[in-house]
């Protein structure tokens, strides 16, 4: 079958060995796949990427660079075959995937971050038969795709227990600063502001609740939120940009007894000067995924949630599509030379667009 592999560095079309489920696993094709800026992270850094994941001791996403490897865990699919055990899913299932997958070796592994079992950049993956949602008949399978990705910023409001009466800063709107932005505007939390470099990226965040849109190299995000708030008001900052050496630099400009949830993934190391959060009273929280004492990744569910009760347009976000031969290319498309700006929110990959069309845009203008 075909899938977008990573070889050598390169991301490349290639033929692999079909899988096949094995006890409760689930073959599904997949509809559409999203490509995670930790899949761009990498790629472009793999040892960082692999370092990181050792020194957090999260097994589950190390993969051996020398072998290949056919990333993806942003997507929804249909379900093709069962294996043994199997009893919540049915053939012709549309699901969005919760992906994970437990190898051969018996170890659980993200889906996409596994050499032995392909990612959703694939034509055909096995996933385990669990967590998985239901698509419903008048949701378009194919959106529903940013599922995964928007979870994570809603999943970084969830963990705030930010209310209404707060003021929000969300600095970068891609997909998982979009997902803080929906959930804290569902939550009533007003003023939400939001700092992107993306003329594109800050209109979708606009339709999607925010109520100030800035252009950080221009406008400063936490003097916006200062002048539209009383002096006594909590302000959360939600981190989502993963942007180099941006944490010390906030610790420095926001007000006193300011909340930093940071949910941007940055591979590299970072200094602060912690004597200043002691002085202003600035609290660090990291998010991402469940948290204590959750037995299923609430942040998911509640996403799709927002998308069935249709409170925002998934499709707009989707700026986009390709198929499996031009997975190379949106890599590209979303990780552009030094002082280019990105031109998408979020590219869906189909198997079933044909081949030699390239990226092609659609959504916001």
């Amino acid at each position: 079958m075909r899938a977008a592999v990573l070889r050598g560095g390169d991301v490349i079309l290639a033929d692999i060995p079909e899988p096949s489920p094995g006890p409760n696993q689930l073959l599904v094709e997949p509809i559409a796949t999203g490509i995670c800026g930790s899949d761009l992270s990498a790629w472009q850094h793999t040892d960082d990427f692999l370092a990181a994941h050792r020194e957090a001791d999260v097994p589950g996403a190390l993969f051996d660079p020398a072998h290949d490897v056919v990333f993806g865990h942003e997507f929804t699919a249909t379900v093709t075959e069962l294996g043994t055990g199997v009893v919540d899913y049915a053939v012709g299932d549309r699901l969005v995937v919760l992906p994970w997958v437990v190898d051969d070796d018996g170890l659980t592994h993200t889906v996409g971050y596994c050499n032995s079992k392909p990612g959703g950049l694939a034509e055909r993956v096995v996933i385990q038969a669990g967590g998985h949602l239901h698509i419903p008949p008048d949701v378009d399978p194919v959106t529903a795709a940013v599922t995964e990705p928007l979870a994570t910023g809603v999943n970084a409001a969830l963990r705030s227990r930010i209310v209404a009466g707060a003021a929000a800063v969300v600095t970068g709107c891609g997909p998982v600063g979009l997902g803080a932005v929906i959930e804290l505007a569902q939550r009533g939390v007003h003023p939400i502001v939001v700092s992107d470099p993306s003329e594109l990226r800050r209109t979708v965040a606009l339709a999607y609740g925010a109520d100030v849109a800035v252009d950080p190299r221009h406008s400063d995000p936490l003097s916006t939120v200062a002048g539209m708030i009383p002096a006594d008001t909590e302000v959360f900052v939600f981190e989502a940009s993963g942007a180099r050496n941006l944490l010390g630099s906030l610790m420095s400009v926001v007000p006193p007894f300011t909340r930093i949830v940071i949910v941007g993934s940055a591979m590299e190391h970072e200094s602060i000067r912690p004597v200043i959060g002691i002085l202003k009273n600035v609290s660090l929280e990291f998010v991402g995924g469940p948290g204590r004492g959750e037995h299923t990744y609430q942040a998911f569910s509640r996403t799709f949630e927002h998308i069935v009760e249709r409170r925002f347009d998934p499709g707009l976000m989707v700026t986009g599509f390709a198929g499996l031969d031009a997975v190379s290319e949106v890599f590209s498309a979303l990780r552009p030379a030094a002082g280019d700006e990105i031109e998408h929110v979020k590219v869906l990959v189909r198997p079933d667009l044909p081949a030699g069309a390239g990226v092609v845009r659609c959504g916001v203008e």
